[in-house]
């Protein structure tokens, strides 16, 4: 099991310029690197927090004027956002990915080697749920 989490943040991503997130869990240290082309990188390593828990939500990254935040399911911009809370509402923006399963999975594993919770706001967005 490796201790380096490396995880692309495509909603604000382009062909030009690229995000990621390094979260180096042995070392508790992250970075948020942008890079251009991907030849071009920067960004550097910062203490990670106390963590409070793992976050995993729906957004709209887009702006959609037609677009209701209840059509989330159906919307060509919305997107799964997994996040580290701190600091009780501070967040750390991990991975942004259109899939639900590939969303879950990372938001469960951060929360585990993090030793942390895990709260749903992705399936039901009026509701959270304690998942861990």
């Amino acid at each position: 099991m490796t201790d380096l989490i490396i995880s692309k943040r495509k909603a604000i991503s382009n062909w030009v310029r690229q995000f990621k997130t390094i979260v180096d869990i042995n070392a508790n240290m992250y970075k948020l690197q942008e890079s251009i082309f991907g030849l071009l990188k920067w960004g550097q390593f910062k203490p990670l927090p106390k963590i409070d828990y793992v976050l995993i939500f729906r957004t709209l990254f887009a702006k959609c004027e037609t677009c209701a935040v209840d059509d989330l399911e159906n919307s060509i911009h919305s997107y799964y956002q997994v996040s580290l809370v701190h600091h009780k509402n501070r967040r750390i923006s991990i991975q942004e990915t259109k899939n639900k399963e590939e969303a879950f999975e990372l938001a469960k594993t951060l929360a585990l080697r993090l030793k942390t919770h895990l709260k749903d706001s992705a399936t039901n967005p009026r509701k959270s749920n304690w998942l861990l």
